[in-house]
Order: structure tokens, then sequence, then C-alpha cells
């Protein structure tokens, strides 16, 4: 979002934004809220402490992601909001499907772990091994499959932003 965009949302000057940014003044309440408002930020996120959250591999939460053939398990909170990270356990021939699918998020890492994946990107076709890792836009259509012809293929999506309203299967 531009600082033009901010400022007509929240009905605030681009200067008195821009001194704020820079540390330069520090907004009034009512500014303030203007300005979360402006960029969908609930107010309370301002003064939030991190969390921190163990999640045991026993107590993941699987998720239903496009695939054939495969096991998802969300390794990030349910509730964080900055990142997804999942685990895909893909048996042989298991995929995202024939289709070619986005994700609500701007970045995508896959990192393979165990195998070997194809991965394809917007009709370019990668191969990756074990330790191999493909970051391209969440956006663009792609789909992937284990290419390991006798054994499983462990994979790490990590998508940032996270992905909205995770649903448990």
């Amino acid at each position: 979002m531009s600082l033009s965009d901010v400022a007509e949302r929240a009905q605030l000057s681009k200067a008195f934004i821009s001194r704020v940014e820079r540390d330069q003044t520090s907004p009034s309440v009512a500014s303030l809220v203007a300005l979360c408002d402006a960029i969908a930020l609930p107010l309370d996120e301002l003064f939030a402490t991190p969390v921190t959250t163990l999640i045991r591999a026993a107590d993941r939460t699987t998720r239903t992601l496009p695939g054939e053939a495969v096991r998802d398990t969300l390794i990030t909170p349910p509730h964080e909001r900055h990142v997804t990270v999942l685990e895909t356990l893909a048996a042989p021939g298991g995929s995202g499907g024939a289709d070619l699918y986005t994700m609500p998020s701007q970045c995508e890492v896959c990192f393979v772990l165990e195998g070997a994946i194809e991965i394809d990107v917007d009709g370019a076709t990668y191969l990756l091994d074990a330790g191999d890792a493909l970051t391209f836009g969440a956006a663009v259509p792609h789909t992937w499959r284990n290419v390991s012809p006798d054994s499983d293929s462990r994979v790490l999506w990590i998508l940032a932003p996270a992905l909205p309203d995770p649903q448990p299967r």
C-alpha cells in the first residue's frame, strides 16, 4: 500500500504519516486508530508481545491443500499470521494435483527434505532433490509431484505471509 493510499484511507496528510514513520512525531490516539483502520491492523496488535508456541510432532494439525496421495501437517501454530510452514509427506506419484493452483500468499518456498519432486511453476519445470529449495511467487500457478519411484518424499512449504483461516482436517 502506498503512502498516498494510507493517507487517503486514514484521512491524514502524507507529510504527517511520513513524519510518524521516521519517528519525528507521535500520533494522537485518534490518528493512531485511523492509521490502524487504514491498514487493517487491529490496534491491540501494536502492543502485543511476541508469542512463543511449541507444537509437538504428535500434536500437529493436518491441513487440506491441493494434492493426491499426500499428508500435509501444519508446523506453525494456526494463529501465526506472518508465516505458514507445512510439511508434506507424499507417496510415490503423490502430487499437488494435475491442475496448476495458486496460494493466497506472496512468497512460497519449497524445500525438499527427503526424496525428489518435480515442480511446475507457470510452465517452467524444476527437479528438486533432498536439500534443494525453490522460491517463487505463491500467486503464480504451480503444481508438483513426487518423482521418487520407490519412496515417499518429504517437503517443507514455507509461505509468507501466512495462509488465512487454517482449516484442520
